[in-house]
């Protein structure tokens, strides 16, 4: 009988209690986080602030399950406290962005050349009058004379000189019809950043029929002898002059206007061709 008992297995101890998690705490923290690394950048954060917004909502209900399971209440704090971050600062980062836009914008004037000659005296009265127009390059009917200095935020640039060419650079001709526009232009940094600031000026045509034309337009890119440069940094008063090509109807260009854009973000401001 005893050697029975001792042939017998020993029991089984039963199995440890599974241990407990907080799935919710832990994505809602993964999202606020997200959202809150993505919150920096205007107009791409409003992707973090949904992120952030998800996250938070996660994370509280993350919280509320902490206080049964007795795990991920860190987590889970941290990810509210992300979420509504994420939304806090996209939201002021974005009133903040969309302000200087509109302030860039608000603020593009127009000033006329001033005409030297001895022989446009009569011409002064005239002149007075388009400089004081407020609509003046607001619209095609009513473009600014070429010479024209166009500032707007950080930047002034003024149309120089329209000419046409046959070729460019490289050689390259247009097509049967068109003809290439060779627009010689300056952009002047006014702004005071210590870092300097490259030029993002672009100059577009617009026919008079209202199709507007810009240099990547077509299957070849003209390249000017003197090509504008876009790259290189200027501080506070310094320019870069040069030139951008076109390729344009031949018949009828000099009843087109330009379109130039001072800055990035800029409104266009309607510009003669002669």
């Amino acid at each position: 009988m005893s050697d029975i008992q001792a042939a017998q297995p020993a029991p089984t101890p039963p199995p440890a209690p599974a241990k407990a998690s907080n799935g919710l705490a832990t994505a809602g923290f993964v999202l606020g986080l997200l959202g809150f690394l993505g919150s920096f950048i205007p107009l791409i954060n409003i992707v973090g602030i949904l992120l952030g917004v998800v996250g938070a909502i996660l994370a509280a209900i993350g919280l509320m399950k902490a206080k049964k399971v007795g795990v991920g209440k860190g987590l889970a704090l941290a990810g509210v406290i992300l979420g509504v971050l994420a939304l806090i600062i996209g939201i002021v980062v974005n009133v903040a962005f969309a302000s200087a836009v509109s302030d860039s914008v608000d603020d593009v004037t127009v000033e006329v050349p001033a005409d030297t000659t001895d022989d446009a005296a009569a011409d002064d009265a005239t002149t007075d009058a388009a400089a004081a127009d407020d609509t003046l390059g607001t619209t095609r009917s009513n473009p600014a004379p070429l010479g024209s200095a166009i500032t707007d935020g950080d930047w002034t640039v003024t149309i120089n000189s329209v000419t046409t060419a046959n070729e460019d650079s490289l050689g390259q001709t247009p097509e049967a019809g068109s003809t290439l526009l060779v627009i010689n232009m300056t952009a002047t940094y006014i702004g005071t950043d210590e870092q300097g600031d490259s030029a993002w000026a672009s100059v577009k045509f617009v026919t008079a029929e209202g199709t507007t034309i810009s240099s990547l337009d077509g299957s070849t890119i003209f390249i000017a002898e003197d090509e504008f440069d876009t790259l290189t940094t200027l501080y506070e008063g310094g320019s870069v002059t040069g030139d951008q090509m076109l390729e344009v109807p031949a018949d009828g260009w000099q009843n087109g206007v330009l379109a130039v854009s001072p800055g990035l973000f800029s409104d266009d401001t309607f510009v003669a061709v002669q």
